[in-house]
């Protein structure tokens, strides 16, 4: 039973590093190391779109996603 819990800590943990990454994103360009992390943790199968979704809430998105989801898909990359 604990690995379960601690596997969801795992994901929970490497979704809230991603969602920072992509505030960083939202405000200057990523460095190299951090454009390298961000590459991994888009191929990591327990970082999920819903706990990003999730992360970023938790950080305080809240009500400028709608902007922060422009900013970020027609914006630069």
């Amino acid at each position: 039973m604990k690995t379960v819990a601690a596997k969801a800590d795992t994901a929970w943990r490497k979704s809230r590093l991603a969602a920072r990454l992509l505030l960083r994103k939202e405000s200057r360009p990523l460095r190299p190391h951090e454009q390298a992390l961000a590459r991994r943790l888009s191929q990591d199968a327990e970082v999920t779109d819903r706990l990003i979704q999730q992360a970023l809430y938790f950080l305080g998105i809240g009500p400028r996603k709608h902007d922060f989801d422009q900013k970020l898909v027609g914006g630069k990359n």
